[in-house]
């Protein structure tokens, strides 16, 4: 009985969505019927029209010359051996037969002329120029110069093999010198399925989404937009019931649809292979049977995706307070999951541990392995754990917004205070999701396209322009809609023992992240190849201009964007935790590698509660810098590095890097009991200390 709630809103979401049209429409009609048609009648109409393109009669505007006779005999005669024909009408001018070219009386022109005949060569008599003029624009003119090509570079060769064979009497190898044979071992199953595992992701994928992402809509921005979210919200029920249950109804939906859409694929297979005879991939010699695991890993992996897949369009259109809205900021969604899809096209990309761990592309790239017949238990195993990961991830991220009375009843996604009148910003303003999204967003493409051209230009000091951008962006951003700098940037001296507890903590961290770092290394040796070739920048630039731009710049820069103003703004309103998690995660993102963005999320995270702690952001600023410094350091003095006992050693080995993971754990402690911290009370709102700490 203590779960009957959440059972009735359960029914009551899945009811609201069966009762709309249009959740019909895209989870039943348009899998079972609509995409079938649809790819039935392309596959029959592109059938037909290649059929009609290779038997077509072409008319020909043959130009009267010498040989022209001769050459249209030539191409009349060789076509025999080909579906295509053509028939011959004469012109005396070249420029007439242009002429009703252009108007596509004709669909081909024929100017020939001969060619004088070295005497020393036998048989060869028959030596003509052909000249063609199409209309590339037109599918019939295209084609008729192309088959017509065709027939002559034949002839041509032809002529050529029988004059070798009149010169020499063993021609056969001056024909062929080198003999190239070609044997495909793949079998049909494996040619059917690579070819169906290139178009069937992006299709399954897109599917899922159009299945999930409106009745996401449906539950969020419909609800509020009838006005029966806040109806909901008084019940007696737990938020918690609300929203797994609004979850769970949109991911039903996602999931029928997603089988919906797997029996509907197989109905269009079944059809080809029954009715259908494509020449090249001789269909009626499948053994189906060899598909039954491919079939089987995307029931069990897909249902997984599926739910991950709702969890993302609740989490975005949560913030919609309208269909319109909902629609707009639900754009992205798709334009990501098209890209992510579109991946398994490339031909280098293939599902392994790492890709397996990317969201949708490892689904992508599972659709395409299984169906080539490439199974491998483990990989299969890894993309549905990852996808079940994410998927939590998104429930909780998901539960957070939905228990935020400011995300479902206050500024939504429209609070972006950039677009209002400054004059109308009361001062003291605290920047609101939308102020979030929008200027990381922009910071990220400035950062990547302009960024980048700068850097690959200028070096060091384009690199210097970046921090830059990153610093000043978030600050006039900040002070045009009048935010309290202090309180948002943490801005306050910090004590001395919590400037020492800083050092303790980077030296403690830094060896915790050493370790980490060998074994990401160890997982992925590609990674530590890409930050290799990021460190030769650094050594070109002298010592005095890197410890600057490299070790000191950053420090201020980054710390002012990740821990005042994204940290600043998300531990006002939002979880401790969660503010922690998002902004160290953002931080990692920010650097565009893959072994940085685990380095960058751990010190992201540490770095982060130091400034809780303390209410201070020097004490983040002081860790990045010894941090970014070292760095420097080590390129251009590795031999200091190399003195320090276990660090300097090229291979410490087990044994040392357990070592280093000890004595981290030691410093990291006594950084924190240095710091003052006791995790008793929390920092009151004007981001000072308690006194308990």
């Amino acid at each position: 009985m203590k779960n009957k709630p959440f059972f009735t809103l359960y029914k009551k979401e899945i009811m609201d969505l069966l009762r709309d049209k249009k959740t019909i429409i895209i989870m039943i009609l348009v899998p079972l019927f609509l995409y079938p048609t649809m790819m039935i009648a392309s596959l029959l109409i592109t059938t037909g029209i290649a059929k009609e393109s290779i038997e077509k009669e072409y008319q020909v505007a043959v130009v009267k010359t010498d040989v022209s006779d001769e050459v249209f005999d030539v191409l009349t005669d060789e076509s025999d051996d080909y579906d295509y024909h053509f028939k011959k009408i004469e012109y005396e001018l070249l420029d007439d037969a242009k002429t009703d070219l252009t108007e596509k009386k004709v669909d081909l022109v024929l100017d020939s002329k001969k060619i004088p005949a070295d005497k020393s060569l036998v048989g060869l008599d028959h030596l003509f120029e052909v000249t063609f003029y199409d209309l590339s624009a037109t599918t019939n003119s295209m084609n008729a110069c192309q088959n017509a090509e065709t027939v002559l570079k034949a002839y041509s060769k032809n002529i050529q093999e029988d004059a070798i064979r009149n010169l020499f009497d063993d021609p056969e190898q001056l024909i062929t010198p080198v003999l190239v044979n070609v044997e495909s071992i793949s079998t049909t199953e494996e040619n059917a399925g690579y070819v169906i595992g290139m178009v069937l992701p992006f299709i399954l994928i897109i599917s899922i989404l159009t299945g999930a992402i409106y009745p996401a809509i449906d539950a969020t921005a419909g609800e509020r937009e009838r006005g029966t979210l806040e109806t909901i919200m008084t019940l007696p029920v737990r938020k918690s019931d609300i929203m797994i249950s609004k979850f769970l109804s949109v991911s039903t939906i996602a999931v029928v649809s997603a089988i919906l859409n797997i029996v509907s694929m197989l109905f269009v297979v079944l059809y080809m292979y029954r009715i259908i005879d494509i020449q090249g991939l001789g269909l009626s010699s499948l053994d189906l049977k060899q598909f039954v695991p491919a079939f089987i890993s995307l029931i069990i992996c897909l249902p997984v995706f599926s739910m991950f897949t709702s969890a993302v369009c609740l989490c975005v259109c949560i913030f919609a307070k309208s269909f319109k809205e909902a629609n707009n900021i639900s754009s992205p969604i798709m334009i990501v999951f098209m890209f992510a899809s579109m991946l398994s096209i490339l031909p280098n990309m293939k599902l392994t541990e790492k890709t397996a761990l990317i969201p949708v592309t490892n689904i992508s790239l599972l659709i395409k392995s299984v169906f080539s017949l490439d199974y491998d238990i483990h990989l299969v195993a890894i993309v549905l754990f990852s996808n079940l990961f994410y998927c939590v991830v998104m429930v909780v991220l998901m539960s957070t917004l939905f228990s935020s009375e400011d995300v479902l009843f206050g500024e939504s996604a429209k609070g972006v205070h950039i677009f209002e009148r400054r004059a109308n910003i009361e001062k003291g303003q605290i920047p609101g999701y939308g102020d979030l999204c929008l200027l990381f967003a922009g910071l990220m493409l400035l950062i990547v396209y302009v960024g980048s051209l700068v850097t690959i230009k200028f070096g060091i000091l384009g690199s210097l322009v970046v921090q830059i951008l990153v610093f000043t962006i978030p600050l006039l951003y900040a002070i045009y809609i009048r935010c309290d700098l202090k309180s948002l940037y943490s801005i306050k001296l910090p004590k001395i023992r919590q400037a020492l507890g800083s050092i303790v903590i980077w030296a403690g961290a830094f060896l915790i992240c050493q370790t980490l770092l060998a074994l990401l290394s160890t997982l992925f040796p590609v990674m530590t190849e890409s930050s290799e070739m990021i460190s030769e920048s650094i050594t070109d630039a002298g010592f005095i201009p890197a410890i600057l731009v490299v070790g000191i710049c950053p420090a201020i820069a980054e710390e002012g964007a990740f821990r005042g103003f994204l940290f600043g703004t998300l531990k006002s309103k939002t979880k401790l935790m969660i503010a922690v998690l998002v902004s160290a995660a953002v931080f990692g993102i920010y650097h565009m590698n893959l072994l940085q963005f685990f380095t960058g999320l751990f010190m992201g995270i540490v770095m982060a509660l130091m400034v809780y702690k303390s209410g201070s952001i020097f004490t983040s600023v002081i860790f990045h810098m010894l941090n970014n410094s070292l760095a420097v350091i080590a390129e251009f003095y590795p031999d200091l590095i190399l003195k320090i006992p276990i660090i300097g050693s090229a291979e410490p080995g087990v044994g040392g890097y357990a070592i280093m993971f000890i004595a981290g754990s030691v410093l990291l402690m006594l950084g924190i009991l240095l710091f003052g911290i006791t995790f008793r009370k929390p920092v009151n709102e004007n981001n000072t200390t308690q006194k308990s700490e």
